[in-house]
């Protein structure tokens, strides 16, 4: 019977705290909507944003005021406070309060909790304070440059092929795969598609390939790449540019001093005159010896 007893009492605590649970959040100050512009904002960009708070008591509240904690955030007012205030809120009814905001310039893209802190009067005098949370979005698109490196391509062999790609945008690359696609005046002798993984803003990285020219292939050839890749808050992008890769016959690259010309005919010569010479001293020599036995 006192087990019976214990339970019963347990199941009314909890049935109170759930009922209390309930009152509170129905007779309450709470922030109802939350709508900022743009959606995403990039460093270094102003962001406005509208708070609407419903007071669901049964009676007015006075001397609300709304302040958004950046202590801990990367923003900044911007020609306003942060900090906001309305003589009364009436029961049951809403009231906005927008403020506005700058991303700090060297702001790391990602997801940013502020806390709301809003004070305000009731019913009884007594000023009550509560903690809400926003999050504010911070994030641009990447942008990527893709180019040709240092190197000299000749037709009609194999050569390397470094591909440069610089993240000249503010936010950062995440998890990016490069892949060019096929062209007629040359073949890809390496894996295509290479993984870089992350590139920074104000970062670069490159890839090489190997590649074989054919020997009729254009003196400026068009090739596209194409690159896939996340942003900060993993959204996907899929692009493809194009690069212009010049290339060369053997001879053209050699009139043009960008590569060595061959001094292996210069070196045969050389050694087919020094072994020349040797045999004919060698002939000179016998000939000599042979004659002077002759006489003897």
């Amino acid at each position: 019977m006192r087990n019976n007893m214990r339970k019963g009492i347990i199941l009314t605590i909890i049935l109170m705290t759930l009922i209390f649970g309930i009152l509170s959040s129905v007779s309450a100050l709470t922030i109802k909507n939350v709508a900022s512009t743009p959606n995403e904002v990039a460093p270094g960009q102003v962001v406005s944003i509208s708070l609407d708070l419903k007071n669901n008591f049964d009676y007015d509240l006075a001397n609300v005021i709304v302040k958004i904690d950046l202590t801990n955030a990367p923003f900044a007012p911007y020609q306003s406070s942060s900090e906001k205030y309305q003589d009364e809120i009436q029961d049951d009814d809403s009231e906005s309060f927008n403020f506005e905001l700058v991303a700090l310039p060297e702001t790391a893209s990602g997801i940013y909790k502020i806390p709301v802190v809003i004070t305000y009067v009731d019913d009884n005098d007594d000023t009550q304070t509560k903690t809400e949370t926003i999050s504010l979005v911070v994030n641009s698109k990447p942008e990527l440059q893709v180019s040709v490196d240092d190197g000299t391509l000749i037709k009609g062999q194999e050569n390397e092929l470094n591909i440069k790609l610089v993240n000249s945008g503010l936010a950062d690359v995440k998890f990016l795969y490069v892949n060019p696609s096929d062209n007629g005046g040359l073949r890809f002798t390496s894996e295509k598609e290479q993984y870089l993984g992350n590139i920074d803003s104000n970062d670069f990285d490159s890839v090489k390939y190997r590649v074989y020219i054919n020997p009729s292939a254009s003196n400026l050839i068009s090739l596209p790449v194409v690159l896939k890749y996340r942003d900060a808050t993993n959204k996907e992008f899929t692009e493809t540019q194009t690069i212009f890769i010049k290339t060369y016959s053997l001879s053209e690259a050699q009139d043009l001093g960008l590569v060595a010309k061959s001094r292996t005919g210069l070196y045969v010569g050389i050694i087919i005159v020094i072994l020349g010479y040797w045999f004919y001293r060698r002939w000179k020599k016998k000939r000599k010896l042979k004659k002077r036995g002759s006489e003897y």
